[in-house]
């Protein structure tokens, strides 16, 4: 069984990070995979990895890049194709593996009209060409199934998982080297800026925390993370001068982790998620979470964080206030966060998702 893999939807998002983790595990689980690649953004890892690696050079919204992954199919033989993106192919001579991560555009107006339009007409051609869809959460699935009529059986759901660099154990001197690169001193609270700013809700966490600042009387620093946009929204630095904020924009995943790991809590108050990888990656380090009661994050969360209504700002503060006051609450809610991030894997993932494959291998076999 020769699976086609569109990896040119590799980039800093969240869509990027699945495709990273992903093909590593699936070649790691014994994949037959041919790998179509940006040349010029090529997925960090493979080189010298058991799989055939195809530059596309094509872009990848133009109608070139149809033809040539359609012919690419052909000449390469694949029994499977499986694209990580709405925008997938629509021509191929094989059944197309389609992964939603959610149906965001359906239910918030991120866009401008005309691009919201576009958008969730791509979904409806990519759903309906999709032999079968994978999806990160039961949340997304029951969408998929609300919003675009599509059956149960022809989705999957696939926990998503955090990478090997969030762990709880931290290296030496690790909290000194944090100040001395960031200027970072405990306690702190981590918070995420994004670009698709408007359903992260940073504008609630940054609140939550200036309540806990004011009740508490307790001095700790705030710590951004991400693109600016998001905090840019919410008012920028100049706004929240009642506690110090450090913001820190793009980190690698092992200044991210390390952070996580000496942080009190991550607030992540999110409108929407349809999985929460932040949630994750978070727990997996031993921090705390704060999080929303919408959408995936509950299901994701488990007894491994403290989930919330994002507009309740009071309790989400007076959670902060536990966790800075408390030190065996902290412990606590340190160990289950752990606990829970234990049920998700990459290895686990990767297994489901030749599962998937196989299934559907026999199923047009069979035809």
């Amino acid at each position: 069984m020769r699976v086609g893999f569109d990896a040119r939807w590799y980039n800093k998002s969240g869509v990027g990070r699945y495709v990273a983790e992903l093909l590593p595990a699936l070649i790691r689980a014994g994949c037959e995979l041919v790998v179509y690649v940006n040349p010029e953004n090529p997925v960090p890892g493979l080189q010298g990895a058991p799989a055939k690696i195809i530059p596309v050079r094509s872009t990848k919204y133009s109608l070139a890049a149809q033809f040539e992954l359609r012919r690419r199919a052909k000449q390469d033989k694949l029994d499977l194709f499986h694209s990580p993106f709405y925008m997938a192919p629509l021509a191929l001579p094989c059944p197309l593996i389609l992964t939603i991560h959610d149906l965001i555009p359906f239910l918030f107006p991120i866009y401008p009209w005309p691009k919201q339009w576009l958008v969730k007409t791509g979904y409806g051609v990519a759903v309906k060409r999709a032999a079968h869809v994978i999806v990160d959460s039961q949340q997304t699935a029951g969408d998929l199934q609300k919003i675009m009529n599509l059956p149960e059986k022809q989705i999957t759901v696939i926990h998503l998982a955090a990478g090997a660099a969030f762990q709880s154990a931290s290296t030496d001197n690790e909290l000194q080297s944090l100040d001395k690169r960031f200027s970072l001193r405990g306690p702190c609270i981590v918070v995420a800026s994004a670009n698709h700013w408007k359903t992260k809700n940073l504008e609630g966490a940054l609140m939550a925390l200036e309540l806990a600042r004011k009740s508490s009387g307790v001095e700790f620093q705030v710590v951004v993370y991400g693109p600016n946009d998001g905090l840019r929204v919410a008012g920028g630095k100049k706004r929240w001068r009642t506690f110090d904020l450090c913001y820190l924009g793009y980190l690698e995943e092992s200044e991210l982790a390390a952070i996580f790991r000496h942080a009190h809590a991550f607030v992540m108050p999110s409108l929407y998620e349809g999985f929460g990888l932040p949630l994750v990656e978070a727990m997996a380090c031993g921090c705390p979470v704060i999080t929303s009661n919408r959408g995936a994050l509950p299901e994701v969360a488990g007894n491994g964080a403290q989930c919330f209504d994002p507009f309740d700002i009071h309790a989400m503060a007076g959670a902060v206030i536990e966790l800075l006051r408390n030190p065996a609450e902290l412990q606590r809610r340190k160990a289950a966060a752990v606990k829970r991030s234990s049920d998700f894997s990459w290895e686990k993932t990767a297994l489901d998702t030749i599962s998937v494959y196989h299934q559907l291998h026999h199923q047009f076999s069979a035809r």
